[in-house]
């Protein structure tokens, strides 16, 4: 099973893969990198400001750039291609898991979603790719990469649930939610998930051609926590330290 024709990473560097929300970021001051083949905003032109965003009120991230592959199958084989692609996991209705540089997130007994780091992107593919072929000719399951299907925002920061809740009413507070928690529902009045990265870190998803309203919403809502948004280096020196 291959991925290559579906995989922006693919195209080499002489063509970078964009975000939907490409053109609210540049407008909102970001300074973009080519990073495993997409154009990525690192940057804001205020890295004090963005560590202050993250530590103290709130912030939000442009993440379209994650692999993101759905499988389908029934229940049974579902289970078995995920534990093998995954490195022996199970999936819990509602409890996503991390393992190979993603998170494995049930929607239904018989659909998930893979949510990739992007440098992990084409080891997960070829990962799950195996798994399914392995499953044999007897087992349907259709895997399709959702990359450039789906826009993903990061919330992250002190006010993350509080920012959350003046778009979307998924009940994220730890007792109905905990690390690892995967909700599908309405975001922003559009179908969509929320995955609970952190105590203080929630990944948001909605359809590739939502992103922009997506940003939109968010930067609105983060405004009046006096939060804005931050670029791939700061959020990844918050995740490390």
């Amino acid at each position: 099973m291959s991925f290559t024709f579906l995989t922006p990473d693919a195209v080499g560097e002489a063509v970078a893969a964009r975000s939907p929300m490409e053109r609210l970021a540049r407008a909102a001051g970001a300074r973009f990198e080519l990073q495993d083949g997409w154009n990525v905003a690192v940057s804001f032109g205020d890295a004090e400001l963005e560590r202050t965003r993250l530590a103290d009120t709130v912030a939000f991230a442009d993440r379209s750039n994650l692999l993101k592959l759905e499988l389908q199958a029934e229940p049974a084989v579902l289970a078995r291609v995920i534990e093998a692609a995954s490195g022996g996991r199970a999936l819990e209705p509602g409890s996503a898991v991390r393992a190979r540089g993603a998170w494995w997130c049930p929607v239904t007994p018989a659909r998930a979603l893979v949510l990739g780091d992007p440098e992990a992107a084409a080891e997960l593919r070829a990962a799950v790719a195996d798994a399914a072929d392995a499953a044999g000719a007897a087992a349907t399951i259709t895997v399709t990469d959702l990359t450039c299907g789906l826009a993903a925002l990061t919330l992250a920061g002190p006010g993350t649930r509080e920012l959350l809740a003046r778009f979307c009413a998924i009940d994220v507070r730890p007792a109905a939610t905990p690390v690892g928690g995967f909700r599908p529902g309405s975001v922003a009045r559009t179908p969509g998930y929320v995955l609970r990265e952190g105590e203080r870190r929630l990944l948001v998803l909605v359809g590739w051609a939502l992103g922009q309203y997506l940003w939109s919403v968010v930067a609105d809502a983060a405004g009046h926590l006096a939060g804005g948004p931050v670029g791939a280096d700061a959020l990844r020196e918050a995740a490390d330290a």
